[in-house]
């Protein structure tokens, strides 16, 4: 049973909602399957169900902390994936919302918290987010070209002066911390890595061999 809290109040939205949170994983991927096949365009239903399960733990956690900040997330969550908000974050919104419109509150920092800590150096944190990215496909990329290439200090030196990182262990740990979260996202027959988990099944297949699977079986009968 959902709670009302995660629905939008009564409207065309209500029904959509309902439908994506009694979906699971497999269903959202078939139907993510044909949409493409009719040549979707946009967000399509997969990211849309994991938009809407986002919006589930949000709510938990909203329930639990009261912190407002995260009605700011709701709402980018909300329009990535052309979500209706959910009554609790329409609420939470407006009752902030009116907090600084009638002059009760002085910036939208008092009533949804300061974005990032006091003293947060954001050159460094934008790095933090960004270059192990960067790294990994340097790496991924040289390593494709030049097949007997070594991942070790020399590797890492080459890429961190090419990238503007510097200093080698720092490049070899935006390289690890990429590699840990690609990794398991790894198919088990083709063991191509993958940058989000819905994109390997419950098998460990890829979409690509999940298909070449079951024609195979098909094939086979």
């Amino acid at each position: 049973m959902i709670d009302n809290e995660l629905l939008p109040t009564e409207g065309p939205g209500r029904k959509d909602m309902l439908e994506l949170y009694s979906w699971d994983l497999e269903t959202a991927c078939r139907v993510q399957n044909e949409w493409e096949d009719n040549n979707g365009a946009g967000r399509g239903p997969l990211f849309r169900w994991i938009g809407a399960e986002e919006l589930k733990g949000l709510y938990e956690t909203y329930k639990e902390k009261k912190n407002p900040a995260l009605i700011i997330e709701v709402l980018h969550i909300c329009s990535l994936n052309s979500l209706p908000l959910p009554r609790w974050c329409e609420m939470g919104f407006l009752k902030a919302y009116r907090k600084v419109r009638q002059y009760r509150a002085k910036s939208w920092d008092d009533v949804f918290g300061r974005p990032h800590k006091k003293g947060t150096h954001l050159e460094t944190k934008r790095q933090e987010r960004e270059k192990p990215h960067l790294v990994y496909r340097r790496i991924e990329e040289i390593r494709k070209n030049e097949p007997l290439t070594a991942i070790d200090g020399d590797l890492f030196e080459r890429v961190g002066k090419e990238l503007g990182i510097g200093a080698k262990t720092l490049t070899e740990s935006y390289y690890y911390k990429e590699l840990k979260f690609r990794k398991p996202h790894q198919c088990r027959r083709c063991e191509k890595r993958f940058a989000y988990w819905h994109e390997i099944n419950k098998d460990g297949l890829c979409h690509s061999c999940e298909d070449k699977e079951r024609a195979h079986n098909k094939n086979g009968q």
